[in-house]
């Protein structure tokens, strides 16, 4: 008889973070977890516990519930790039933590102290409208043909600055499609 999975899929391979730090001295103060969604990239992705605050006793609605909530501060590098203290609460449920051993944790700092940060790429500060909504600014007769670019600040991209020319050049359209003969008719000849 074959075997008939019901539900839905996910890519995470490992433990809840509560049941890592559940098990731990001191609830793992000092110790590094690792996530495996992160292990696709080729820089070290890496967590060292810095504190771990569970909310164990939560009244008497809650008493046959396991000891999954809390807070959990951690000193995140990501894509070997130290990005400070953060708060892991909202991602602790997912089981896609491991624990790395002590004698490998050597690996990761080594790592991510030879790893090259990415390079950041230079954004203009404006860009064109989208067609349709160049259409509707010419209609309601604004005097605005360009749009503000908004970049996330923890990215390898960031707005130039002023005097500063941009590495990138933000344009609309489709590009050079891998396929041609997909696009036939819509395409105008260039």
């Amino acid at each position: 008889m074959p075997i008939i999975r019901i539900g839905r899929t996910h890519n995470h391979v490992g433990m809840r973070l509560w049941e890592i730090i559940g098990r731990l001295k001191n609830f793992g103060i000092g110790r590094m977890v690792v996530r495996s969604a992160f292990e696709r990239y080729p820089e070290p992705t890496y967590y060292r516990i810095l504190s771990a605050r569970p909310l164990m006793d939560r009244g008497q609605p809650f008493k046959d519930e396991d000891n999954m909530k809390g807070h959990v501060l951690v000193e995140r590098v990501f894509r070997g790039v130290n990005m400070g203290v953060v708060d892991l609460s909202r991602t602790a449920f997912k089981m896609d933590y491991k624990l790395v051993p002590k004698h490998e944790e050597y690996k990761y700092i080594q790592a991510a102290e030879e790893s090259c940060p990415p390079e950041v790429k230079i954004l203009p500060e404006t860009m064109e409208m989208p067609p349709l909504l160049k259409i509707l600014a010419e209609r309601e007769n604004h005097e605005y043909k360009r749009l503000k670019v908004s970049v996330k600040k923890t990215g390898t991209y960031r707005i130039a600055k002023e005097g500063e020319t941009p590495t990138v050049e933000l344009s609309l359209g489709l590009g050079t499609p891998a396929s041609l003969q997909l696009y036939e008719g819509v395409l105008e000849n260039k």
